[in-house]
């Protein structure tokens, strides 16, 4: 079976994103696109605007066959770890290629910069930048021009930051995979004006939350799905609804230092602005220099929020778990989901799965900072979920 497989977020699931699948499935001429997702937090680090389910149930009617959902914590650090987590799970389920969507779509070039990043040389670069006081992206691209000059210029945007990594975790993890980049058109990945043939999803975010769901370049079942996501919750979610939690997190932890990114200094500097704002954004702008990146202390806050460790981040890290986590699937993911199975992956579509593999997932840490993340995630919306965990099943679409 001829595998694509793909790395989205979805938040949410626009007519950018169907092109994208579209032109995947043309392209690699495959089987099956198997997409792995974000789930309930984003590598932005905040709250998927709605939840998982509905993304991926539009995901699926767009054009993927199966989603499966990245694990907590990795859906929302930094790019390299969220990348090599994604192809970790997409290697799970033997995808003989990735595709991705980037700004510039020279693969040649996506793939040597990739080699680049793996070099000593590289290395040693970046760690001298690093030590000026750098953020990590301004950090890569000085240790890159510095080894290609002008080509450099190649992984400025954060698409093509992305598609990087990806080719990069699939070296580390030894695949040997085709990629099958897919050109942006119309809006740039943050742009917050609508032009062009797509929306991007930064400007569909800005627009739901002023209340506006008019003329959005969504795909009908996406429309459908926001709107019913409103309509059982009251709101959309965003990382300012959890403004007084997040305060709360921090006056009651023992040591800011054990949270996953956060480091000496930090520390002082997020006690001392605590509660001298009324959103946590005007908190990050109050927090944000040269070194910390406004992306970067988002996805600080937000593991305080989600009580991230270092320590947590060390055991995932350690340990390889052989299952992946399905959100919704069509015909064609139902014969990926066998083609995994025949190659010794556990597929968990339900909570009783886990049983049915002897496994315990109180005893999974990525089991319990999933289920806590997720009732974390329903707590400032109306009819909240509790453990949904344990009781919501991957979505079938037979289509």
């Amino acid at each position: 079976m001829k595998i694509t497989g793909v790395v989205a977020e979805y938040n949410p699931f626009h007519a950018g994103h169907e092109y994208q699948l579209k032109m995947a499935r043309k392209l690699s001429d495959c089987d099956c696109i198997a997409v792995v997702m974000s789930g309930n937090f984003v590598q932005r680090g905040e709250p998927a605007i709605i939840d998982k389910f509905n993304r991926a149930e539009a995901a699926v009617y767009g054009g993927a066959d199966i989603v499966i959902e990245l694990p907590m914590p990795f859906s929302c650090q930094n790019a390299e770890m969220f990348a090599f987590a994604a192809i970790k799970e997409l290697k799970k389920l033997n995808v003989d290629s990735i595709s991705f969507g980037c700004e510039n779509d020279d693969v040649k070039l996506l793939e040597k910069i990739a080699c680049l990043q793996l070099t000593p040389e590289f290395n040693k670069n970046f760690k001298e930048e690093i030590k000026k006081g750098l953020s990590y992206p301004n950090a890569m691209s000085n240790a890159l021009v510095s080894l290609i000059n002008d080509e450099a210029e190649a992984v400025y945007s954060p698409n093509n930051v992305l598609a990087v990594e990806y080719i990069k975790s699939a070296m580390k993890l030894d695949l040997n995979l085709s990629y099958y980049p897919v050109k942006r058109l119309g809006m740039a990945h943050n742009d917050t004006e609508f032009q062009g043939p797509f929306h991007s999803a930064a400007a569909i975010r800005n627009s739901m939350l002023e209340g506006s769901l008019n003329n959005l370049k969504l795909t009908e079942k996406s429309l459908e799905l926001i709107e019913k996501f409103y309509n059982d919750h009251k709101q959309f979610n965003t990382l300012n609804n959890y403004t007084d939690y997040l305060y709360y997190k921090i006056i009651t932890c023992d040591d800011l230092n054990t949270i996953y990114e956060i480091k000496e200094g930090l520390n002082n500097k997020i006690m001392s602005q605590s509660f001298k704002h009324e959103n946590i954004d005007d908190l990050i702008m109050s927090l944000k220099s040269k070194r910390y990146t406004y992306s970067k202390l988002r996805r600080c806050l937000l593991n305080i929020l989600l009580d991230i460790k270092k320590v947590d981040i060390i055991k995932i890290m350690l340990t390889n778990n052989d299952y992946v986590k399905v959100l919704a699937f069509n015909n064609a993911g139902r014969r990926a989901i066998k083609h995994a199975k025949n190659n010794g992956i556990k597929v968990i579509n339900r909570f009783s799965d886990y049983k049915k593999y002897n496994l315990s997932p109180e005893n999974l840490k990525v089991f319990n900072i999933t289920n806590k993340s997720s009732n974390i995630y329903y707590l400032p919306l109306k009819n909240r979920k509790i453990n949904s965990e344990y009781t919501e099943n991957a979505v079938y679409i037979n289509i």
